[in-house]
């Protein structure tokens, strides 16, 4: 295996514990591996909003991150952007053309604001009353769009600065359906999130061949080395590309049998520093 250069995480069931918090395992493992000359990036569906939040959770800052799965990639200590692949206008009115087939609400992201209609309200009660601590709709950078005129709006306004769409259903047989509409376009990538075995689901969407492990890429190639000095962390449909893509792919525990197959070795799960534990195992210990 080759020496590891950069340790690519992904935050939500990875970096992140079951109340969404960087654990001091985790944080002082992210440390020791940078003081060891690994660059750190947090690789995420969030925006760079969010992220940044979680960043500041950490000892140290992360030097890099990846958002969006993918759409950009950003340097923390100077906001520097290296790679930008966003959704254009033709796809925008392409997605408001299926939610409105499905009666369904748009969620969009920028890097520092999410979009969101009634859809995404629905889903997020759904998540509270199964226990599960979610975001505030209300914090700043959240903006709740009531009805058509403030979608158009919302489009003019924020024309080539959309990162990526999430749309939501409580009844996981129609994401099924929009998901396969989706395909059908060919204009995106689709990354599934699928929760409580089934019983909840939404769909991400980036534009086509935009993902996480593609922005890893390009991350490390503008770092001056390859794939092989990557090692990546994660637990989800939107990891798998940069499981697969790096040097080392190491998958949760609480991750579904695919992803863990997919990868190249599985640490613990994320209520049981993952994280840390991969760090010693391949980093710390592994090259020293």
């Amino acid at each position: 295996m080759s020496e590891i250069k950069l340790l690519a995480l992904d935050l939500d069931g990875t970096l992140l514990d079951s109340h969404s918090r960087v654990t001091k395992e985790n944080a002082d493992a992210v440390r020791l591996a940078q003081q060891a000359g690994v660059q750190i990036v947090l690789c995420t569906g969030r925006n760079l909003t969010e992220t940044r939040a979680f960043n500041a959770q950490l000892d140290v800052s992360a030097d890099w991150a990846v958002i969006s799965n993918g759409a950009a990639v950003m340097r923390f200590s100077d906001g520097a952007q290296i790679a930008y692949d966003g959704l254009d206008r033709a796809m925008c009115a392409s997605l408001r053309a299926i939610c409105a087939e499905f009666g369904i609400d748009l969620c969009l992201y920028t890097a520092d604001r999410l979009y969101y209609g009634r859809d995404f309200l629905r889903f997020l009660e759904e998540l509270r009353r199964r226990g599960h601590v979610t975001l505030n709709e209300a914090a700043e950078g959240y903006e709740f769009v009531p009805d058509a005129a403030g979608w158009d709006e919302v489009l003019a306004r924020e024309d080539g600065r959309v990162v990526k769409a999430i749309l939501h259903h409580l009844d996981p047989r129609e994401i099924d359906k929009i998901t396969q509409t989706l395909e059908e376009t060919g204009l995106f990538e689709l990354a599934p999130s699928i929760m409580y075995g089934g019983e909840l689901k939404n769909v991400e969407i980036n534009r086509k061949s935009v993902h996480k492990g593609c922005a890893l890429e390009r991350l490390a190639k503008h770092l001056g080395f390859g794939m092989d000095a990557v090692m990546a962390v994660g637990d989800s449909d939107n990891d798998l590309t940069m499981l697969q893509m790096a040097g080392l792919g190491v998958a949760m525990a609480n991750a579904a049998p695919h992803i863990c197959s997919a990868a190249d070795a599985v640490t613990l799960d994320n209520t049981s520093n993952g994280v840390a534990a991969a760090v010693k195992q391949f980093i710390l210990e592994g090259q020293s």
